[in-house]
């Protein structure tokens, strides 16, 4: 199996007729409990996952932004000087150089900043919830911050707290955050020596966007959930500083039954992953809450996990819907320069 940093560097030189400066790269993140994006006012807890995008970048002699991705047949080019004026970007392209603007923003001498050439690919699943946007801004932030000699702040992209685990974790740790908190403090969480494993079921149904609308709609049954799940989030923080891993169990199930009962926001299939789950043996079982990608995540022990993933397969068979993607995940080492 070919290594990804050798194909970004391979694909980068392919590309833009050179070789890349170096290699980068950052994890993507996933919420254990809580959430990521209101940090005035929810707790997380989350781990980066042992799944990374990574990008080859070099500096030109111009002030042009050149972008490729491995994931779609485009090359993205704006100079710095128009990138807050250009908004012909969309989608992946539109974060990446929103972040250039942001990291070229934080320079004293943004004038004297060099373009940049950009290949980006990734094992980060799109769209499934699992940070890929937060791990390509970690990843790009940290590249550009080496590239034109910015200094540490810049690539901890504090205005971002969704980013923090891809930018801060490291191997075997998780990272919980109290409300009202930007940096968060890292604990260490060994899946392999507790005998756990961290299941991600993608049921490929994403719950409908509309759901959003509602929720939001509804300041009672958000403000209990919060303030629920926001102590979860201490719970389960002090069960990992006590080596007790396995209480987060029963804390995944409560934040599950939170949200589906108090938000309303989980669906047949959803539902039907975590059932499943939890009689196949599983300590806890929980859906991702935003943005609503159709993913749960299942705390097994390492020797039930086969038998997790026996009873998925069976339990959407016999309902005749899509088999489940269901993959292991660890915690993972936050943003590097890799080469």
């Amino acid at each position: 199996m070919s290594d990804i940093r050798d194909d970004v560097l391979v694909d980068f030189e392919a590309v833009f007729g050179h070789p890349a400066d170096g290699v980068w790269s950052a994890p993507g993140r996933l919420t254990l409990l809580g959430t990521a994006d209101s940090p005035d006012t929810d707790a997380e807890l989350a781990i980066a996952i042992n799944r990374r995008t990574v990008l080859a970048a070099s500096t030109r002699s111009d002030r042009s932004v050149r972008i490729a991705s491995a994931l779609v047949d485009e090359l993205v080019t704006v100079e710095l000087d128009e990138l807050a004026t250009d908004e012909s970007a969309a989608g992946w392209s539109r974060i990446a150089l929103a972040i250039v603007q942001e990291v070229m923003a934080a320079s004293a001498n943004q004038r004297e900043l060099s373009g940049v050439e950009v290949f980006i690919d990734t094992t980060v699943p799109v769209g499934a919830g699992l940070g890929s946007s937060s791990a390509l801004e970690a990843a790009l932030a940290l590249a550009l911050t080496d590239l034109w000699n910015l200094g540490e702040q810049v690539a901890h992209l504090p205005h971002h707290p969704d980013v923090a685990a891809c930018v801060f974790a490291l191997d075997d740790h998780a990272l919980v955050r109290l409300e009202g908190e930007i940096r968060p403090e890292l604990l260490p969480l060994d899946w392999q020596t507790a005998g756990l494993e961290l299941l991600v079921i993608d049921t490929d149904r994403p719950t409908a966007d509309a759901l959003e609308t509602t929720i939001a709609d509804d300041d009672v049954r958000r403000t209990l959930h919060s303030v629920t799940e926001n102590q979860r989030v201490r719970d389960a923080a002090l069960a990992i500083r006590d080596e007790t891993p396995r209480l987060l169990g029963a804390l995944l199930d409560a934040s599950h039954a939170s949200l589906r009962d108090e938000y309303g926001i989980s669906t047949t299939e959803i539902d039907l992953a975590v059932e499943t789950a939890m009689t196949a043996g599983a300590l806890g079982a929980r859906m991702l809450g935003r943005p609503f990608s159709g993913v749960a995540i299942a705390l097994v022990d390492t020797d039930t996990a086969s038998r997790v993933r026996v009873a998925l397969d069976g339990a959407f068979a016999e309902h005749a819907m899509g088999q489940p993607t269901v993959e292991a995940v660890s915690p993972s080492q936050g943003a590097l320069r890799d080469r």
